[in-house]
């Protein structure tokens, strides 16, 4: 198989690689959504322990033995035959153990229906460990349309399945079913899409040659899993499978704007900055605009869940879920201050500061952590008011240090932002007023749609007027603010 990257290819993967998230995300909430109307907190409390374990595989095990070679320069297929073979073995052993280990974690999280979901799941790290190297050869060789194939059909079908088991009273072992059909499902796709028949390869010198960037990874892998689910780990050890089954609701509806939002745009921020490193003015140019779309697109769809809370939870999931609603509010404010948290460590990155985000990242575990700690008495929204001042303490840090690093001053920065940051408090008030004079009267359903066409004509409304504001001074808006920095640079000069 031949490798290619020209530009044409680097588009089409790009487009592919954002489709196949999109839809993942987009497929996974709306069959979370029609199992949420058949199963209880508890079965998705239950799965989202045992997920935990199979995401800290693939970070932690998994990449770290395939992401070396992917970036190697030439790989060839004995260099896939041994990433084949590693995280096959690898995969064997943490499925054993996580299938033995099965009674003694049910019993340390005093639920015993855990044991069962636990063995169930354990296939899945096997299937994650076969598939693995097949993976990596169609990623190195941008092969991303497949892979996008491969997820829609896989999730698609594993919803199915889940949700007729779901309907025929199945219960949490519906979810497990639904986890291994759309993991073994993926294995068989990406095998026959690749068309790659891989071989047993131990070999010392490639271990030798790929252990030090391994090492890299694995620790990488997992910062990536303690910053990602740190949180969901700590509900389910303080309050039980019922309320881990609650703040993963919330937690889906808030991230679902982070992941297609966010998440795409700091794709985008890499390479913008790597590029501009040597231009002082373009890199602050290319920080504001990335900055100020993905707040233009995620505060007011973040902003909307926070005060639609109840009534979205009530029309989408039921109403047994409607004691999820506090928890979206406090976590639409954390994945407001992630947005721009996440894209200030693209930019350290960039200016090769390193390790700023580790830093920062290792004082946000210890802070949520021990907030969680004093605070889980409260119960959820204790624990999701820990995390969120977390982000909110760390936040200010991280924005002064970008803005030293770039020379930015924060009332530049602050006016950069001025039209998302003004439509989304303007819609904040709105949709309270809204909400306060509407909620007795209506349907739930009534209210929601509403406040949706409401917000679409407020929010713009208020993004245009405060943008005209802006562009009044001097034609562009981000004329205006290149223009304002030089001439800071000037009198401090």
């Amino acid at each position: 198989m031949e490798q290619v990257n020209n530009s044409s290819n680097v588009i089409a993967g790009s487009t592919w690689s954002i489709l196949d998230n999109l839809a993942q995300q987009v497929l996974s909430f709306a069959i979370f959504a029609v199992l949420a109307r058949f199963l209880a907190p508890d079965a998705f409390g239950l799965l989202t322990v045992a997920h935990l374990f199979i995401l800290f595989t693939r970070l932690v095990v998994f990449d770290a033995i395939a992401m070396p070679v992917v970036r190697s320069a030439h790989p060839d297929d004995k260099l896939y035959s041994w990433v084949f073979t590693y995280c096959t073995v690898s995969g064997l052993l943490l499925a054993g153990l996580m299938f033995c280990s099965a009674g003694i974690v049910s019993t340390l999280y005093r639920a015993p229906e855990l044991q069962p979901v636990l063995q169930g799941m354990s296939v899945s790290i096997l299937f994650f460990g076969l598939v693995r190297a097949h993976e990596s050869r169609l990623v190195r060789n941008m092969m991303f349309r497949q892979l996008a194939i491969r997820s829609i059909v896989s999730v698609t079908l594993g919803g199915v399945v889940g949700i007729v088991l779901a309907f025929n009273d199945f219960g949490g072992m519906s979810l497990v079913v639904q986890q291994v059909t759309a993991s073994g499902l993926a294995l068989v796709l990406v095998v026959l899409q690749s068309r790659w028949v891989p071989r047993i390869v131990f070999d010392r010198a490639l271990t030798r040659q790929f252990w030090a960037d391994s090492r890299q990874v694995s620790i990488a892998g997992l910062l990536d899993f303690i910053n990602t689910n740190g949180d969901s780990l700590l509900v389910s050890i303080f309050l039980g499978p019922y309320a881990t089954g609650l703040y993963n609701l919330a937690k889906r509806m808030t991230s679902s704007v982070y992941l297609v939002i966010s998440s795409s745009m700091h794709k985008v921020a890499l390479p913008v900055f790597s590029d501009s490193q040597s231009n002082p003015d373009a890199l602050q140019l290319g920080y504001l605009k990335i900055l100020g779309l993905t707040l233009l697109c995620a505060a007011p769809l973040l902003c909307f869940q926070a005060e639609l809370a109840r009534p979205l939870i009530a029309v989408a999931f039921g109403q047994k879920w409607l004691p999820a609603a506090p928890t979206v509010g406090a976590l639409a404010i954390l994945y407001l201050v992630a947005s721009i948290v996440d894209l200030n460590d693209y930019l350290f990155f960039a200016v090769g500061k390193n390790r700023t985000p580790v830093v920062l990242g290792i004082a946000k575990l210890v802070l949520a952590t021990g907030f969680s700690a004093l605070f889980y008495q409260f119960g959820l929204i204790g624990m999701s008011l820990s995390f969120c001042a977390a982000h909110l303490l760390l936040f200010p840090i991280s924005q002064t240090l970008i803005n030293r690093a770039l020379g930015l001053s924060r009332s530049v920065t602050l006016y950069a932002l001025a039209p998302p940051l003004v439509g989304s408090l303007i819609l904040w008030v709105g949709l309270a007023g809204y909400l306060l004079a509407m909620s007795d009267r209506f349907s739930d359903a009534t209210v929601v749609f509403g406040a949706a066409l409401l917000a679409s004509l407020l929010y713009p409304l208020m993004v245009a007027i405060t943008g005209w504001r802006v562009r009044e001074v001097n034609g562009s808006w981000h004329e205006m603010l290149l223009l304002t920095v030089r001439i800071r640079r000037f009198f401090m000069r």
